[in-house]
C-alpha cells in the first residue's frame, strides 16, 4: 500500500487538526471579495444618481450654493467610480487566487495552496477596503445632493450675489439743457443703441439726437389705403357680382357712390388704427416686460425731475473705457454701469 503523503490530497482536506484547508480560506475570501466588489458597485450606482440629481437642481436654480453642492457631488461620484473599479479588480485577483489555491491543494501543492490563500485573504481586504471608500464616497454624493435639492427648493445661496453682466451705461444729467449738449456728443460719436429719458418732451431733443423722421404716419397711411381700397372692391363685388340687388332703379356701380361712403370711411379709419398701433409695436420693440435699465433705482427719478442718457453694450461702438469716458466729458452728475442678471 502506497504511502499517504505520495497521494494528492482530496478537496477540502484539512491541513491539521481543526483548521480550515488553503482551499476553503481562499473560496472564502473570494467571496467575500465578490460581495465587496457588489457593494462597491451599488454605491456608485447611488452616487452617480445622486450626483446627476445635484447637477439637475443646479440646471433649475443656478445659484453658488447649488454649483457647490453639484460639483461636491460629482467628485464624490467620481471617487465611488474609482473604489468600486478597485474592489472588482481585488475580487478579481481573490477569484484567480482562489482557483489556483484549489489547483495546488488538489495537486497536493500545500505551498503554493497557501501562498494562493494568502494572496486572495490580502485581495479580499483591499477589495473590502475599496468598498468602505467607495461607502463613504456614496455618502458625500447623497449628502451634496441633499445640499442642492435644499438649495433649489429654499433658494439658499440668493444672498450670494447672481451671476450679471454689464447691460448699459447710464448717466444723470440735472437739466435739459445739460442732456441735449450730451446727446449731440453722443450721437456725434457714431452710436447707435443708445436713448435719452426725460420726465417730460424737450423741445429739439430729437435733432439734438439726430432722430430721423418717424415712418409711423407712412405705414398709416398704406394700412389706411388698403381699408379704403377692399371697402370698395368689397361693395363692388358685393353688390355687381356676389348678390345683385336693385332697389328703386338705383344703380348698384360708381353710381351708387353716397352709399358706399359709410363703409369705405370706416374700414379706413379701422384699419389706420390698427396699421398705426402694431406699427408702433414695431418701432418701439414692445412688447417688452422688462429692460435692464430698471435695475437701476437712480432711474427711477426719470419720471420726476432728472434727465438720462443710456447706451447699450449691444451698440458696435461700445466699449467700457471709451463709452464710460465719453460719458464722463459731458459732465454728468452720475455715471452708473448697470448690469442685468444672467439666466
Amino acid at each position: 500500500m502506497a504511502d499517504d503523503k505520495d497521494q494528492p490530497r482530496k478537496k477540502g482536506t484539512l491541513i491539521g487538526v481543526g483548521a480550515p484547508s488553503a482551499e476553503e480560506i481562499a473560496a472564502d475570501a473570494a467571496e467575500k471579495a465578490k460581495a465587496a466588489a457588489d457593494e462597491a458597485s451599488a454605491s456608485e450606482r447611488i452616487a452617480e444618481r445622486a450626483a446627476r440629481e445635484a447637477a439637475d437642481d443646479e440646471k433649475h436654480v443656478p445659484t453658488k450654493a447649488t454649483a457647490k453642492a453639484a460639483d461636491e457631488a460629482e467628485d464624490a461620484a467620481e471617487e465611488a467610480e474609482l473604489d468600486a473599479s478597485a474592489a472588482k479588480a481585488a475580487a478579481e485577483v481573490a477569484k484567480s487566487a482562489a482557483k489556483k489555491a484549489a489547483k495546488a491543494s488538489f495537486e497536493g501543492d500545500e505551498a503554493h495552496a497557501k501562498e494562493e490563500a494568502e494572496k486572495a485573504v490580502a485581495a479580499a481586504d483591499r477589495a473590502k477596503k475599496a468598498a468602505k471608500a467607495a461607502s463613504d464616497a456614496k455618502e458625500q454624493a447623497v449628502t451634496a445632493q441633499k445640499k442642492a435639492d435644499h438649495a433649489r427648493m429654499t433658494h439658499e445661496g440668493e444672498g450670494d450675489e447672481p451671476e450679471k453682466r454689464p447691460a448699459l451705461y447710464l448717466a444723470q444729467y440735472e437739466t435739459p439743457e445739460a442732456l441735449a449738449e450730451a446727446a449731440k456728443k453722443v450721437r456725434d460719436a457714431g452710436y447707435e443703441k443708445w436713448d435719452c429719458h426725460t420726465p417730460y418732451p424737450v423741445h429739439g431733443l430729437d435733432d439734438a439726437m439726430g432722430l430721423k423722421p418717424t415712418k409711423l404716419g407712412f405705414v398709416s397711411f398704406i394700412a389706411g389705403m388698403t381699408g379704403l381700397v377692399s371697402a370698395v372692391l368689397m361693395i363692388q363685388y358685393m353688390n355687381n357680382w356676389d348678390y345683385p340687388v336693385i332697389i328703386g332703379g338705383k344703380p348698384n356701380g360708381i353710381g351708387g357712390f353716397p352709399a358706399m361712403v359709410p363703409i369705405m370711411f370706416e374700414l379706413t379709419i379701422l384699419l389706420t388704427g390698427f396699421g398705426t398701433l402694431f406699427g408702433l409695436f414695431h418701432f418701439t420693440k414692445l412688447p417688452r416686460h422688462h429692460h435692464p435699465i430698471f435695475e437701476s433705482d437712480r432711474f427711477e427719478a426719470s419720471t420726476d425731475d432728472k434727465f438720462f442718457i443710456s447706451i447699450e453694450v449691444g451698440d458696435e461702438k461700445f466699449d467700457m473705457k471709451k463709452t464710460r469716458a465719453l460719458l464722463e466729458s459731458t459732465h454728468p452728475s452720475f455715471v452708473e454701469l448697470v448690469e442685468e442678471e444672467v439666466g
